[in-house]
């Protein structure tokens, strides 16, 4: 008999896909609680899922007693509880890089869809049949200053990117890549420097305790007044009521937001402010789909012939 594996949150990969030698997979939709998690993958050996829906607690870890590796389908890992993962001896896996660069050209689509109210027109042509430009005037990102907070992976290409569109740029990490500043021809800065001197300001940091609410009330009130903020990381960066301030008193011209605090439950209403919204689409890809399933099922191979990769525990 095979290994079990439990392919939960299944939404659009290729079914016929879903296979690997020695294993034997049962494949269930997305999935939120841990009742659901725990009837999907109580005998399974192997557990793949993904960041956006259910959480992998202790609770749900005692309740899959079999469960010997996890492989999230994602970059991101802080739906899992690493440390009960540790000490029951489960090994976690994610897929780190399939692609930062789809998720960069996402925040510049956000970015030039608030700076050229883009969504605002198309919205007053086809609810009001209206093809008027009145109230609509943008703004250029050529020559402005584009903030860069994070330069992993993703925030690279958003230098890259930005570069093209002519823009200047600055950035902020909490461990500066000189080496890679020197290639691209930008500098680094404070939190506060970055987001005083830019006109457009694009987040690509994980999500971690200490960068929670990275975005609040303090430092968006170091933001250089009439700025664009754009986030394609994770909600929970950015504090959701003191953005709507800053948007409402004028602070900042818009946003284009891909993720949102507690997205999947929570309907933050921002009216009639400068703001698109988009499901969490950075990512989604017809290519990077692909991509990120191949690399889950290396990971299960990889684990399977005792050599893991991409390891988190």
């Amino acid at each position: 008999m095979g290994l079990k594996v439990a392919f939960v949150d299944f939404v659009f990969e290729n079914r016929e896909a879903i296979r690997l030698e020695g294993c034997e997979f049962t494949i269930h939709p997305p999935l939120r609680t841990a009742a659901d998690l725990i009837a999907a993958a109580h005998d399974a050996d192997i557990l793949m899922m993904r960041d956006q829906f259910g959480r992998i607690t202790a609770e749900v870890l005692a309740g899959c007693p079999r469960l010997k590796l996890i492989v999230t389908r994602s970059a991101g890992y802080d739906h899992i509880d690493l440390a009960a993962a540790q000490a029951r001896g489960i090994v976690v896996c994610n897929v780190p890089d399939y692609g930062a660069h789809m998720i960069a050209e996402h925040a510049f689509a956000l970015m030039l869809a608030v700076a050229r109210n883009v969504c605002r027109g198309n919205a007053r042509y086809r609810q009001e049949r209206r093809f008027d430009d009145t109230g609509l005037g943008g703004v250029e990102l050529y020559g402005k200053t584009l903030g860069v907070i994070g330069t992993g992976r993703i925030g690279r290409h958003s230098v890259r990117i930005g570069k093209g569109f002519g823009m200047q740029i600055m950035a902020y990490d909490v461990a500066p890549d000189e080496r890679l500043a020197a290639e691209q021809g930008f500098q680094y800065g404070s939190l506060e420097e970055v987001l005083a001197r830019s006109d457009f300001v694009t987040l690509h940091v994980p999500l971690l305790e200490s960068t929670r609410h990275l975005i609040n009330s303090t430092t968006l009130a170091h933001v250089k007044p009439g700025a664009i903020l754009v986030n394609t990381s994770r909600g929970a960066i950015v504090d959701t009521a003191a953005l709507k301030e800053a948007l409402a008193n004028g602070r900042l011209r818009g946003a284009g937001l891909d993720v949102l605090e507690d997205e999947r439950t929570v309907y933050h209403d921002f009216g009639d402010l400068n703001v698109v919204i988009t499901p969490h689409l950075g990512w989604y890809t017809e290519e990077a789909r692909d991509r990120i399933l191949q690399i889950s099922l290396e990971n299960v191979r990889a684990w399977i012939e005792g050599r893991p990769i991409h390891r988190l525990v």
